[in-house]
């Protein structure tokens, strides 16, 4: 057992326990302002990502709400809806098997070497992205490689549909 121990020190040592290099913290002013509005135009349907019933489930003024009643679809996000939107959206941020985050490889057409979207068959109308360089992808992308925001940033409009 004690010639065992030095053997062990070493393999340890050379396989890199320290585990997997840490990904940039994802900045929650650059999600409020430039992510959640592309998640709301372009996967908060009902049918899409607007549901409970999904993993990347998604709360938007007019769309699933939390909280909010019902004659009241339109009011502005809450705080907790944000909230919850940040955290599920957080966790497709990480590397897939692959190596691209399912947050942007979903909804990235394969033509652009995206991941199959069921929603790109079923609505026929091209996938959420077509490209990478579709300004709304690319605030994803940015947001993942931890791009920043003042606190006092305002959400965008335009999401490049």
């Amino acid at each position: 057992m004690v010639k065992l121990f030095p053997i062990l020190l070493l393999v340890g040592c050379a396989t890199g326990l320290d585990g997997p290099a840490s990904e940039p913290p994802l900045d929650r002013e650059y999600f409020r302002c430039d992510v959640q509005p592309v998640l709301a135009a372009r996967c908060s349907f009902p049918a899409c990502h607007g549901s409970a019933r999904r993993p990347l489930s998604l709360y938007a003024p007019g769309r699933m709400r939390y909280g909010v009643n019902w004659d009241r679809p339109k009011e502005p996000m809450t705080m907790a809806e944000l909230d919850m939107n940040f955290a599920v959206a957080s966790g497709f941020t990480s590397a897939s098997p692959a190596g691209e985050p399912l947050l942007l490889a979903k909804p990235l057409d394969t033509s652009a070497g995206g991941y199959y979207h069921r929603g790109a068959d079923l609505y026929t109308a091209g996938d959420v992205f077509m490209a990478k360089d579709d300004p709304g992808y690319r605030m994803l992308a940015s947001w993942i490689a931890g791009a920043t925001a003042p606190t006092t940033c305002q959400p965008v409009l335009e999401v490049g549909q």
